[in-house]
């Protein structure tokens, strides 16, 4: 037999189970996106490859194809070429003694596992899988046309088997859900955003909001609530004297009301309520209610309660049913971008009425006030402007009323 076919149909086997493997590799990641768009331009070979990523039973047959495909050229160059090169090896004694015999299938043995290895997994296996890797998109199409093919040829085979292998995984009451869509787990994202900062691609600051978001569903409110012990809550029963007190002391923006003690929150009032004019007392009796969740719960599903409650603020209860702390948005927020500005001071809330004339929110931190005035407005016991007029009047202030600071 001449030396020249017997390397030819190795050639073609190890070729074939290259294809197979580019095949496999490449359909798998093949940017959806980018097929589709070519697909819906009229691409011929861009429309056969949609049809397979869009279809799951359709990935399914096709992966199964080329695994299928790779298990036939394996086996069939390991059997024809083993026996080829004992053939050789053997022809090579010029004799059929005993000895050369059996030393002949030993050499083959030995090269079948060297030789051909070698070339099965350099050209058959990586180089493939590397080409395939590299461009997905253009590997898919170009493969798509002699896979489709093969398909045809195997599809008894592939139908066959993969009734087997469910049968085999139903024993086990395992059942496989087939889907089209590519997932990636949050560590896979989170290996991604690493390596395109490290490589110039994505800002430090974008790259640690995206680290973040993925760890905010893994959070409970029990990790990033406001702690009892530093909850800064107004009696229902306060004086006007210990609210301006409180003000001064730990100006937020909004304040829990309780009745007795942290355990019988009655709800939530806003610093503009306090500051309005009015009897206190009914102030806070009208404290907007405000929904609680236990400490267990994850920041996502937090989310979406205080969205649907239309609040800012929840309780986070014990498992004794005891108030642990509380939670808002801004505690949210901040877990993802970080330390942010009280939500009561926006753009719009410092207005300029002339020459050193501002209309500002109460809210307003006195450094920005002065820096819009271009004077220091600096005081050792208040941040705000609420806080400063509080401080100077002494009592929650009324409708007419003026203070003189500096001046």
């Amino acid at each position: 037999m001449s030396v020249a076919l017997p390397i030819l149909i190795i050639a073609v086997l190890i070729a074939v189970n290259a294809l197979f493997v580019a095949a496999e590799f490449a359909i798998a990641g093949a940017p959806r996106v980018s097929i589709a768009q070519r697909a819906g331009a009229g691409h011929r070979l861009a429309k056969a490859v949609h049809e397979v990523l869009s279809d799951p039973a359709r990935q399914d047959r096709y992966i199964a194809t080329a695994q299928l495909g790779i298990t036939g050229a394996s086996l069939g160059l390991g059997m024809y070429g083993e026996h080829q090169l004992a053939e050789w090896i053997y022809d090579g004694f010029h004799g059929s003694s005993a000895p050369g015999f059996f030393a002949s299938h030993a050499l083959a043995t030995v090269l079948a596992m060297t030789v051909l290895t070698y070339f099965h997994i350099v050209i058959g296996e990586m180089i493939p899988k590397a080409l395939a890797l590299q461009n997905p998109e253009r590997a898919a199409l170009a493969i798509t046309t002699p896979m489709r093919l093969f398909q045809v040829a195997m599809y008894p085979f592939v139908v066959v088997l993969n009734a087997i292998g469910n049968g085999i995984l139903s024993l086990f009451n395992i059942h496989r859900e087939l889907g089209a869509e590519q997932y990636y787990t949050p560590e896979e994202i989170r290996m991604i955003v690493r390596e395109s900062m490290a490589e110039g691609e994505l800002g430090s600051e974008s790259a640690t909001v995206l680290s973040e978001l993925f760890d905010f569903a893994e959070l409970s409110a029990g990790d990033v609530m406001v702690p009892r012990v530093n909850v800064a809550g107004i009696a229902r029963d306060a004086t006007p004297e210990e609210v301006v007190l409180l003000l001064r002391e730990r100006p937020f923006t909004r304040y829990p009301v309780y009745e007795g003690d942290l355990d019988h929150i009655k709800g939530m009032v806003h610093i503009k309520d306090l500051l309005a004019d009015g009897p206190l007392a009914d102030r806070l009796n009208a404290a907007r209610s405000v929904p609680a969740v236990p400490e267990t719960l994850t920041l996502d599903a937090v989310l979406a309660m205080l969205h649907r409650e239309r609040t800012q603020m929840a309780i986070v209860l014990d498992e004794f049913g005891g108030t642990a702390g509380i939670l808002t948005l801004d505690d949210l927020f901040e877990e993802v971008v970080g330390e942010v500005a009280d939500s009561a001071v926006g753009v719009h809330e410092i207005e300029e009425l002339g020459p050193g004339r501002l209309r500002v929110a109460g809210t307003v931190r006195l450094e920005e006030a002065g820096e819009h005035l271009k004077v220091g407005l600096a005081h050792e016991e208040v941040e705000t402007v609420s806080g400063l007029v509080l401080a100077l009047l002494g009592r929650p202030p009324r409708p007419g009323d003026s203070v003189s600071y500096r001046g």
